[in-house]
């Protein structure tokens, strides 16, 4: 829509003229509205929940040489924001986890979340006797959108890092009874 003013007697004496519709090459560059775009940094300050790691067995204590099962509880994060006077909508999707064990080892980065005992689908063995703190680390990739415009994606992922969870690593002997 273009909107005319004019001014018949002088400065501060602006009266509405026609309105029409029009293209917006008709209108020239001071008709488009420019939208605000969202980047990954932005993502990031907006912030974004930790997963919940969850170890089978989930008692703190595990066995040496036998596997520990992980398992990482993360759903698709929705934010919407305010920016420069548009609604914005940021939606979240978790896409790869990564568990660093304590030991040395890391699990990961893999787009499997894990799953319930007997599934065993992402493990970790101990070989080592020891008290060991167990992080997991989820990526994100996002998108937005902008006055309920279609979503776009945004360039990059976010990690976010649970909380450690500890775990102690017991040596057992085996012992054959009649």
């Amino acid at each position: 829509m273009l909107t005319t003013w004019t001014s018949p007697t002088g400065a501060n004496q602006w009266a509405r003229g026609a309105s029409r519709c029009t293209s917006l090459a008709e209108a020239g560059e001071a008709a488009a509205v420019i939208l605000p775009t969202v980047t990954i940094e932005d993502v990031r300050r907006i912030g974004l929940p930790p997963a919940t790691a969850t170890l089978q067995p989930d008692s703190g204590q595990v066995a040496i040489n036998l596997a520990v099962n992980l398992m990482a509880t993360a759903g698709q994060v929705t934010r919407t924001v305010d920016i420069l006077g548009f609604p914005v909508t940021i939606r979240a999707t978790p896409v790869t986890y990564r568990w660093t064990c304590g030991d040395g080892a890391v699990v990961g980065p893999t787009s499997d979340p894990g799953a319930p005992w007997p599934a065993l689908t992402v493990t970790h063995t101990y070989r080592q006797p020891g008290n060991y703190e167990i992080t997991l680390t989820t990526a994100y990739t996002a998108e937005y959108s902008v006055a309920g415009l279609g979503f776009q994606p945004i360039a990059g992922t976010v990690a976010i890092d649970s909380p450690a969870t500890p775990v102690t690593a017991l040596a057992g002997t085996t012992v054959l009874t009649p």
